[in-house]
């Protein structure tokens, strides 16, 4: 399977950055691709979430699950839909600056004919998540978000 990395040093907190991304059911509003997000069950450390994603003239149809590993990690496996198989591990770490996100994506589609069509996506897919989560914090947090520098009595 195909993998793809991404990260970015940025101005908020690991813990703020985790929970962008752990808010699965608010991609539609930010995420390019994403049509739908619906979780059909939840505990604290895992939930199952029905997905639409739209890339290009194709609609994927798919359940994904997701495993939270509060404030490291976001690990995603999703099969179904067109979609052989689709992981994403995001990492959150503590950075100077604030944090350090990474993406490390795996995506293969069913068929080949589906591979063609959004392959030329998928190559630059991860950093294309990796901003629009930069921006979405942007939005959020404002620009250099309520992160303080340890030392940094000004704030």
């Amino acid at each position: 399977m195909p993998r793809y990395h991404a990260q970015r040093v940025l101005p908020y907190t690991a813990e703020q950055m985790f929970d962008l991304v752990a808010d699965v059911e608010s991609y539609p509003a930010f995420v390019p691709w994403w049509q739908e997000a619906r979780i059909i069950t939840r505990t604290p450390s895992l939930y199952r979430t029905d997905q639409i994603l739209g890339l290009g003239p194709v609609r994927l149809h798919f359940g994904s699950e997701t495993r939270l590993i509060r404030p490291e990690s976001i690990h995603v496996t999703a099969r179904g839909g067109g979609l052989r198989q689709l992981t994403l591990t995001w990492g959150f770490e503590p950075h100077p600056q604030g944090s350090l996100t990474r993406l490390d994506m795996g995506l293969e589609m069913a068929t080949l004919g589906l591979d063609r069509l959004v392959g030329h996506l998928s190559r630059e897919a991860a950093k294309t998540l990796v901003e629009a989560f930069a921006n979405r914090a942007r939005s959020l947090y404002g620009r250099h978000g309520r992160f303080v520098a340890k030392g940094d009595r000004t704030a």
